[in-house]
């Protein structure tokens, strides 16, 4: 059974590497046209990677037992991993998205606001990342 567990969240992590990867990928992004590209590109992986994550989350949830998904600060660290995803699809989708409705060539402004938000979004991703993690290792609570 714990490798069974091993081998799904492999899975997970996968899905996580690609939803997150994208941070990484929208400084390159010159103009609204490449933007749309992206956006067009990524949105059907993102829906690949929200499938394997909801089943390999629920996988991972039949390989445990209730005590140990009961414990507060696997609750805490499940908590902020879900604010992780909410802060990329609130802040950076967002972002996108209005760039690729801009009606203007190059969007100059967009894409600025675009690329710091997006590097405003990748320090809090990793700083709760490594919340997640001290919590994970020390279990705190």
């Amino acid at each position: 059974m714990k490798l069974l567990f091993y081998f799904i969240l492999g899975f997970h992590l996968f899905a996580v590497t690609i939803k997150l990867g994208m941070l990484f990928l929208i400084p390159r992004l010159q103009n609204v046209s490449q933007v749309q590209s992206f956006l067009g590109k990524y949105k059907k992986l993102d829906s690949v990677a929200n499938w394997l994550l909801w089943i390999t989350g629920g996988a991972m949830v039949f390989t445990t037992s209730l005590e140990y998904l009961l414990q507060m600060w696997l609750l805490v660290s499940m908590l902020l991993y879900m604010l992780v995803f909410w802060i990329v699809k609130r802040v950076v989708m967002r972002g996108l998205k209005q760039v690729a409705a801009s009606n203007k060539v190059h969007a100059h402004e967009e894409l600025k606001k675009l690329r710091f938000e997006n590097l405003c979004v990748i320090v809090t991703v990793f700083g709760l990342l490594a919340a997640i993690g001290t919590i994970m290792v020390t279990k705190p609570f």
